[in-house]
């Protein structure tokens, strides 16, 4: 619809304001504006209606029938633009809302205490982080979701971008490697006390990562005896405990970044074994291109080693 006799909004504020203190000078101080800008604009007003809104007598301003019928329609236009602005306002303050699925130990181990570098380069990005692990990428923020999949998976109908390829390593604290001393080779770590996940199988099939099964296996080690420290159920606690010198963990790179440059964990022999999982970003395909998911997306790939 064309309007093509539509008044403006600075004319219509000052006429309400005209009506509230029959006085123009005082609605003209209460809009920082002149007395005569108010008069001009109740001026133009009227001869675009084509009707009087004020009578002047004696410097006493009095509001006219017709003003009577076009202020309730101005008050109601007013009260709803001013609201509309304000959740407006309210939405470019808080910025682009970035749904993100991610596993609990990686948002807990790696993620977390990165967000203040991302905020930091992106203050116009708020992430709303979630660790359900199915996401159906039906969300209208741009959902996006960091899974640790096998390598080479088939994501139907996404955008899958290779983001980590997991290496397994064993890490413990440096008063348990003073006391041991350094393993030269990967049977060495068997005179260690190990900390082992109770999970390290699943359906009777070995897991690839991080599993002390796995990693034996692959150096010719299975069924080797060793001393069992402690078994937990899961990597982050087992983690905990060599860094409260109960023994060595198996971990995986996302998982000890930090400790490892912090020199608050060590690598007793330093073999890395490459998995054949890996992190992957995942999207509704064309999502990637949006916005807040692109800037997330090259924002992980700078804090993580390019994949192999």
């Amino acid at each position: 619809m064309a309007f093509k006799r539509f008044p403006s909004v600075a004319g219509l504020r000052g006429f309400e304001a005209c009506v509230r203190h029959l006085n123009f000078s005082q609605a003209a101080a209460e809009l920082h504006v002149t007395q005569s800008a108010i008069s001009h604009q109740i001026r133009q007003l009227e001869e675009l209606l084509g009707v009087e809104l004020f009578e002047r007598t004696a410097g006493v301003v009095t509001l006219t029938a017709h003003g009577a019928e076009l202020l309730p329609v101005v008050r109601v236009f007013l009260k709803d633009m001013g609201r509309l602005v304000d959740r407006f306002e309210h939405s470019r303050d808080q910025g682009s809302v970035l749904e993100v699925f991610v596993h609990d130990s990686f948002a807990q181990t790696w993620l977390i205490p990165r967000l203040s570098k991302f905020y930091h380069a992106r203050p116009d990005i708020r992430l709303k982080l979630n660790t359900d692990e199915f996401s159906r990428f039906e969300n209208p923020n741009a959902q996006v979701a960091i899974r640790l999949a096998e390598q080479g998976a088939n994501w139907s109908g996404l955008y899958a971008e290779l983001i980590l390829r997991e290496r397994i390593f064993p890490v413990c604290s440096p008063a348990l490697v003073e006391a041991q001393g350094i393993a030269s080779t990967p049977a060495d770590i068997l005179k260690y006390p190990l900390i082992v996940r109770s999970r390290s199988t699943l359906n009777g099939q070995q897991v690839s990562s991080p599993s002390w099964d796995y990693w034996l296996h692959k150096h010719g080690l299975s069924g080797e005896p060793f001393d069992c420290a402690l078994t937990v159920p899961h990597t982050s606690i087992a983690v905990q405990a060599a860094l409260r010198g109960l023994g060595v963990a198996m971990a995986r790179t996302s998982h000890i970044f930090d400790e490892l440059d912090s020199g608050v964990l060590q690598k007793p022999v330093m073999n890395e074994l490459v998995t054949t999982t890996g992190y992957y970003f995942l999207c509704a395909a064309g999502k990637e291109k949006a916005a807040a998911a692109q800037a997330f997306l090259e924002w992980l790939k700078t804090e993580m080693p390019a994949p192999d």
